[in-house]
């Protein structure tokens, strides 16, 4: 009976463990597709399609670690919160991990002097929504609900930055100096969407975080009408 306790105490404690590297890698490709789009470093989408790999390898190394502690060892009050939280988490984190490829393969089959004119404001964005995820994640793996609340004031920063810069592109367009093609503002756009995206899938993983330390989903107890 020890020793089932005791492997049951270290499966919750890989699981933590997996989460975290998930975080780490899907952190690092929002920040590099920033960077990418900055710099103009074509290498680095190369870094982030070859990430993706890892990235998806350690979401269903949860995802199996989830369902294996719900069927087996039937978790129960503050455990199981934390499998039901990284279960429900770990696909927002998937879905980061694949706008941030998306954002890289946008900006390999793009001209450089087409990002030029935005580039810096684009990897501001994407720290702001990077910082967001980190912010998120801290939150989940320490069970801080404070933290959490802070992802959503956050929040604000990321939509304010979309509303100017998606408002830079469009006088630009509109402009006769023509710095952003109209062949390419639409991927533009689309990238800015991805972050203003990416920060909503963090107030997602956050709203874990707050049920993993309290219990309340949004305001209520799961099961309540």
């Amino acid at each position: 009976m020890v020793v089932a306790r005791e492997a049951y105490k270290t499966q919750l404690a890989e699981l933590g463990e997996t989460i975290a590297k998930l975080g780490e890698k899907t952190l690092k490709s929002i920040r590099q597709s920033g960077e990418m789009l900055a710099n103009s470093d074509m290498g680095l989408a190369e870094d982030i399609i070859a990430r993706r790999r890892d990235i998806d390898r350690l979401r269903r190394t949860v995802e199996d670690s989830c369902m294996s502690l719900m069927l087996l060892q039937q978790p129960m009050a503050s455990d199981m919160r934390f499998v039901t939280s990284a279960f429900r988490s770990v696909s927002d984190l998937g879905r980061i991990a694949e706008m941030a490829l998306d954002i890289a393969e946008l900006e390999d089959e793009m001209d450089t002097e087409s990002v030029e004119t935005v580039g810096s404001r684009l990897r501001d964005l994407s720290e702001k929504s990077a910082d967001m995820v980190e912010t998120a994640l801290s939150a989940f793996v320490s069970s801080d609900a404070d933290v959490a609340e802070q992802v959503f004031e956050m929040d604000n920063g990321v939509d304010e930055a979309f509303l100017a810069l998606r408002a830079t592109i469009v006088d630009e367009l509109r402009s006769d100096e023509e710095d952003v093609s109209a062949r390419t503002a639409p991927e533009l756009l689309m990238i800015a969407k991805y972050y203003e995206r990416i920060g909503d899938h963090a107030q997602s993983v956050a709203d874990w975080a707050i049920f993993r330390a309290t219990g309340t989903y949004r305001g209520h107890q799961l099961g309540q009408a």
